[in-house]
């Protein structure tokens, strides 16, 4: 039976890549859209809500 060994390189490529996904900045534009369209969900929701 082998016994399970880390590759370093494989080790260093997955560490490396996971820094740099989390280093992914959102545009402000794209923040102001989210925010608004959640906004105008909210409002619309409650605003054709049966009472």
């Amino acid at each position: 039976m082998e016994s399970p060994q880390t590759d370093p390189k494989k080790t260093k490529l997955t560490q490396t890549s996971v820094k740099e996904e989390s280093n992914y900045e959102i545009s402000l534009f794209r923040k102001v859209l989210v925010g608004l369209f959640i906004i105008g969900y909210w409002v619309f929701y409650y605003w054709f809500q049966k009472p």
